[in-house]
Order: C-alpha cells, then sequence, then structure tokens
C-alpha cells in the first residue's frame, strides 16, 4: 500500500462525494460532503486547504480533509474529516492533520494564531486523534447537531507558539464561570485569579420586545455588513449570518447563522449590547424556537464582557466552551466563552468521552441542575410548607 497526502482538484468531486456518502451515508450535515457546486469552489478557494490522502496502487481516495481559514483574524478551522472504513488503523486522518497545522499553518511568515476543530461524541478515536496532535480540549457543545439524533460535540485547538502567552488579563469573572475557568487554567497550567462576582438575578422587564424574523442569506448578509463595518464587531469565526431579527421597535437587530438541517442557531452579532435588552429577550428565544431553532442556540462573548455574560445566564444561557487567545486586536490576545442554551433534553446514551472533557461535561451538567432542578427542589418544599401551614 503507497499513501500519499495531495490537495484535491475538481476533478476528485465525484470520488469525495462517494467517500462522504460510504461512511456517513445521507445524514452527513456539510455541503462539502454533498454539495458539488460549494465543493468545487471551496476546492478552488484560497480561503480553504482541502488535502486527501490517495492510494497510488489502486488509484484512490482514502482520506479527506479541509482547512477552512479566516486570514483577518488568524484562525483555522478543521473540517470535514472522512477516511475509507477499510484504511482507519492507517493514521491517514491524523498525518493530513498533522501537515497541515504543523508544517503548513502554524508556522512560517504567513501563519494563523490558531486552529480548532469539533469532534463527534459516538466514539473517542477523533478525540484522541487530535489531542494526539496537540490539541488542547476546551468544551462541549450539548446538543449542538442532529444526524440521527440530536449529539453533543467536543471543541479543541491548537495554538502557534507564544500566542497564548500573550493573552490579555481579565480582572472580574461572575461566580457561575468559575468551574469552566478553572478547568481551563489546569489545561494551560496557569494561575488567574481574577475577583469572582456574585450572582445577579435582573427582574424581568415590564415589556417584552417583540420581533419580525427574517430568513434571506444574500440580504441579512449585505445588511450585517453594512452594520458592522468593523470587523471586530463582526467577529465570528466561519459563520455569516443568513437570519435577521429586527424588534418591532426599532431598537434591536439580532443577526444569527440558523442551520434548518439540525437545528442550529448561533447568535453571531446584535446592534446593540447583549445588556441593552436585558430582560426582555425571553420573547425572541421562544420565537426561534418556534421558528425552528429548537434544539441548540450559542453565542460567542469575550471573558472580559461581564454584563452581556450576565444577561445570558439570566436567559439560560451557560458556558460550555472556552477559547483562549482566540482574537488578536493591537498584539494582545482575548479570551472568549462560548455560552450555549440547549432546548432538548439531556441525552447521554452512546456518548463516549475522552476523560480530558469530562470535567467540563461535569460543570455544565452542574450548573444545568443549578438553574433548573435546584430551584424546582426550593418551590416545591415551599409549597409543601405553605399547604402545612394552612392546614392548621
Amino acid at each position: 500500500m503507497s499513501l500519499i497526502i495531495d490537495r484535491a482538484t475538481k476533478e476528485d468531486v465525484n470520488e469525495l462525494l462517494s467517500l462522504y456518502f460510504s461512511t456517513y451515508g445521507a445524514s452527513y450535515p456539510l455541503p462539502l460532503g454533498t454539495d458539488r457546486g460549494i465543493m468545487s469552489k471551496m476546492i478552488s478557494s484560497d480561503d480553504n486547504m482541502w488535502l486527501v490522502t490517495r492510494d497510488t496502487e489502486k488509484n484512490i481516495i482514502v482520506g479527506s480533509v479541509v482547512f477552512e481559514i479566516d486570514w483577518l483574524n488568524k484562525i483555522g478551522k478543521v473540517v470535514g474529516v472522512v477516511v475509507h472504513p477499510q484504511y482507519r488503523r492507517s493514521d491517514i486522518a491524523y498525518n493530513m492533520i498533522s501537515q497541515g497545522t504543523n508544517k503548513k499553518f502554524l508556522s512560517g511568515d504567513r501563519s494563523l494564531n490558531s486552529i480548532y476543530t469539533t469532534t463527534r461524541t459516538v466514539s473517542v478515536g477523533p478525540q484522541l486523534m487530535f489531542l494526539k496532535d496537540g490539541f488542547l480540549p476546551l468544551g462541549i457543545f450539548q446538543n449542538a447537531h442532529k444526524l440521527k439524533q440530536y449529539e453533543t460535540l467536543t471543541l479543541l485547538a491548537k495554538f502557534k507558539p507564544g500566542v497564548l502567552e500573550r493573552r490579555a488579563p481579565f480582572q472580574t469573572i461572575p461566580e457561575k464561570l468559575t468551574p469552566i475557568l478553572q478547568v481551563m487554567n489546569d489545561i494551560l497550567e496557569i494561575k488567574d485569579r481574577p475577583e469572582i462576582l456574585g450572582s445577579k438575578r435582573r427582574e424581568p422587564a415590564d415589556e417584552e420586545l417583540e420581533f419580525e424574523i427574517i430568513f434571506a442569506h444574500n440580504y441579512v448578509k449585505k445588511r450585517f455588513y453594512e452594520t458592522f463595518t468593523d470587523s471586530d464587531e463582526r467577529f465570528y469565526p466561519f459563520h455569516i449570518p443568513n437570519l435577521l431579527a429586527a424588534s418591532t421597535n426599532g431598537e434591536v437587530d439580532l443577526y444569527a447563522y440558523f442551520s434548518k438541517v439540525d437545528r442550529y442557531c448561533p447568535l453571531v452579532a446584535a446592534n446593540v449590547p447583549f445588556y441593552t435588552p436585558s430582560g426582555r429577550m425571553a420573547g425572541l428565544l421562544d420565537q426561534l424556537e418556534d421558528y425552528g431553532a429548537e434544539s441548540y442556540t450559542e453565542t460567542l462573548t469575550k471573558l472580559n464582557d461581564i454584563a452581556s455574560i450576565e444577561v445570558l445566564l439570566n436567559e439560560d444561557f451557560l458556558p460550555s466552551a472556552v477559547y483562549p487567545a482566540m482574537l488578536e486586536i493591537d498584539e494582545k490576545m482575548y479570551d472568549f466563552v462560548v455560552m450555549s442554551r440547549t432546548m432538548e433534553p439531556f441525552n447521554f446514551k452512546g456518548m463516549k468521552i475522552e476523560r480530558a472533557f469530562k470535567p467540563y461535561l461535569e460543570q455544565y451538567v452542574n450548573l444545568w441542575k443549578q438553574m433548573h432542578l435546584d430551584s424546582l427542589e426550593v418551590l416545591m418544599i415551599w409549597g409543601q410548607n405553605k399547604v402545612g401551614f394552612l392546614g392548621y
């Protein structure tokens, strides 16, 4: 068996379609494995590097991986990893990923600050592969995507040497972020000790905001770039909004990316900070759920944006992942937290995670329990006491 790593060409598209279908069937959610036109564009784009492994003896493609590149923000993403079932024990995926990260994108003059990926939790194999190549475990996304059922994903990232040492310090954190930041500190072997702020529960507003939802890729994208001319304001790597939720009073425009296939909906940006409509967003989240974003919603927030994080916590968002040194501004690297909200019941059946991700899962479940079950228990006890008192 003679294997070589090579760049994909447009002539490979038909064979790549067959490779993804033979591995994932018809349930693969990404167009890079199902849409011929998109695959051709990605192969020829300077913003992607599509690697394949060829068995030169049989003249077939046996592995594929795509590196999506955001040159402006110096960040990359590994997607579309697939290996032919008969070649699974040949380190094919590992060798392609290692070549892309070590020899191409995280070294040299035109390099990135970091590259991230997500892996499924139906097996630990992909998680172990990325960990072996130097990726760090950063968190989990509960019920983030739907293939045959809703699945939890893991988040990992690999950093250019010296990038983590340029992290901008943050002085305070909300109390509920303490567990996940302790996990990050243990992984990075650092001792950040910010001041811990007590939980703040804001009173609901007298009036909810009413929203109109526009789902139109080209129109929303145009409005998005007209509204946010500064690249830092629209920072959400590899997510271009296709949905606009506009409040009827003209105050709030919220841009999101909605996937109809797996009900996935990241909130990408808003024309006002998240704390501005504090206590008035529940109706929008209900509307998005009715619209189809019924499994998972997330947003990226700087760790030093305390006000927005507190508002998101009040709207039942929980910290599920952290991404240190994610965004570079004036040569300083800023940490982000992924705040997520799932409307699906937890389903751990068949989940397999490497032990490095266990602390992230535990802190998430504990926070979810505090938010939903502990408060329910208090209400039940209070109700029982009240009934007993009336009985006298």
